[in-house]
């Protein structure tokens, strides 16, 4: 009789890389529908760090026009600027 190992699909053993890049086990991957290039939000609480997939990450997206906007909006006065000419 052969015996079957169980493994815990909750804990998984991954290795730090240089520039601390780690690979995300492919069951993980999997269970969470995550895909490569997709955006993923990473946060410390603790001693832990907790991945969340794209769907519970918050995160906006402008338009080219949208972020012309904001560039111009968030240009200083031109006596303010000016000023900081000088200084």
């Amino acid at each position: 009789m052969q015996t079957q190992v169980k493994t815990n699909s909750q804990n998984e053993w991954v290795k730090i890389l240089s520039k601390g890049l780690i690979t995300i086990p492919k069951i993980f991957r999997e269970e969470l529908g995550l895909q490569k290039g997709e955006i993923a939000r990473i946060k410390k609480v603790g001693r832990r760090l907790i991945i969340e997939p794209r769907e519970v990450a918050e995160y906006e997206t402008y338009s080219d026009k949208e972020l012309k906007r904001m560039l111009k909006e968030d240009k200083l006065p031109a006596n303010l600027a000016n000023l900081k000419k000088q200084i």
